[in-house]
């Protein structure tokens, strides 16, 4: 324990065990300084510590702030990915739509077309019938002046065998009554088909329904085509679309396009410099927190009333 008194003609001494914390050639006293080595020594000690704990705790701060930054960066990366993810999903979906559509319009297409050529089929045999019917007319009414102009007693209207001829004519004009509705509702029924024929579009016509599917399915490029230039793009839909020189910032499928690539390497390495970043963050807080408990602890070394020499060897108030 270091004895001072108060005696200013005296010079304070240490005892051999507390002189041997004192380092004289490594941290020589500071001549502004107490007459306790070792509590100069404490004193310069704390004040490295304090100056490293604070230069950590800058550290820890910056580090902090840069983790923030750097996580926020790589949230916006993630975010836009998972965004391309789901547009890339749903052009999946819409691709595996359109295969059932183009098969089902190709189904009905083709069924159309064969009702098609059926009720042209039925127009031409309800156009024969009529025209037979009509050659049966033109032979009865033969056969009524023949029997006007003969004016045989035995055939009178109404009777015998006049009774049914009579009744004969009377079918086929009824028969003849029914062509121009028949012959209506055939006709709309072509022009129905047709249109639907038309309208749907069947495989290798270039219009109608299925030709529209058939170029939205290209557009999404369903079948994974790799363009190997615009040109090769442009050709493909030639005459389909006006020619603008523009090109789009992303082509489908979009998971396997250069700009989702690049999207989804930029997410890596943010996310890889986050890691790296926050082990560096636990590195310099465990130094930081170490520093601290240092620095705390030499304070209360150098605060302590019964070290601080200008503290203990005060003189006594009266």
């Amino acid at each position: 324990m270091l004895l001072l008194k108060y005696n200013l003609q005296e010079k304070c001494t240490c005892e051999p065990k507390v002189k041997e914390c004192c380092e004289p050639v490594k941290n020589p006293p500071d001549p502004g300084g107490s007459s306790d080595c070792c509590y100069d020594t404490w004193s310069i000690e704390f004040k490295e510590a304090d100056a490293l704990y604070n230069w950590a705790d800058k550290k820890v701060t910056w580090l902090t702030e840069r983790q923030k930054n750097l996580q926020s960066h790589r949230d916006m990366w993630k975010t836009w990915r998972d965004d391309l993810d789901k547009a890339c999903a749903a052009t999946t979906k819409i691709c595996r739509q359109l295969e059932i559509i183009i098969h089902h319009t190709s189904r009905i297409s083709h069924n159309s077309n064969f009702t098609k050529h059926a009720i042209n089929l039925l127009f031409c045999m309800l156009r024969d019938f009529y025209i037979q019917v009509d050659e049966l007319k033109d032979r009865y009414d033969d056969v009524i002046k023949c029997i006007k102009c003969s004016n045989n007693p035995a055939l009178v209207s109404g009777q015998g065998v006049m009774a049914l001829i009579e009744d004969y004519g009377k079918k086929l004009d009824a028969i003849i009554n029914t062509r121009d509705e028949l012959i209506k509702m055939v006709i709309t029924a072509i022009a129905t088909i047709n249109n639907l024929n038309k309208h749907i579009g069947h495989h290798g016509y270039n219009f109608g329904l299925g030709y529209i599917l058939r170029g939205w399915k290209n557009a999404f490029n369903c079948e994974g085509k790799n363009w190997e230039n615009d040109l090769e793009l442009k050709k493909a839909h030639e005459g389909e679309f006006e020619v603008t020189n523009l090109a789009p910032v992303f082509e489908f499928p979009i998971c396997s396009n250069g700009y989702y690539k690049k999207i989804e390497e930029r997410y890596q390495k943010d996310n890889s410099d986050l890691k790296k970043l926050t082990g560096e963050l636990l590195e310099a807080t465990k130094r930081r927190d170490n520093l601290k408990a240092l620095r705390d602890g030499l304070a209360s070394v150098v605060n302590d009333p019964n070290v601080d020499p200008s503290k203990r060897c005060a003189p006594a108030t009266k």
